[in-house]
């Protein structure tokens, strides 16, 4: 019993171990598989990250308007409360158009979905279409 009570006197004046989160934030590491979500002005709309997603995540919407290298007119919309992160979606890519974040805080009370971050990178009216490559 002695020794048990020593323990907890020397606990509570130590520091705490764990980080208080969400008040104190560590950086993210390098590996951290974050938010990804494609950029349309290289995806293609070949499908085969909604064919080759484990958790069925990603569904394929119809575009807003053509664009010239995206023939089918359609983009995958990732559902990221269905996501596991694995990121075959942009390993699988063939035009590596997959914009990878360290973004990892996505706990809200909105259900989030990738279509506005892929729609905000359409090009602007009078804006030169850029390369798929660059």
């Amino acid at each position: 019993m002695l020794k048990l009570l020593k323990e907890v006197v020397s606990n509570v004046f130590k520091k705490p171990v764990t980080i208080e989160y969400p008040k104190v934030k560590l950086p993210p590491t390098s590996r951290l598989r974050g938010r990804q979500y494609p950029d349309l002005r290289k995806c293609i709309g070949c499908s085969l990250c909604f064919i080759d997603c484990p958790s069925n995540a990603i569904k394929m919407e119809k575009l807003p308007i053509q664009l010239p290298h995206n023939k089918r007119g359609i983009f995958p919309v990732i559902d990221y409360g269905k996501c596991v992160f694995c990121y075959q979606c942009v390993f699988i890519c063939p035009v590596k158009a997959y914009v990878v974040t360290t973004e990892y805080e996505l706990a809200g009370a909105k259900l989030e979905s990738s279509e506005q971050l892929s729609l905000s990178t359409l090009p602007k009216a009078g804006e030169p279409e850029q390369k798929r490559g660059s």
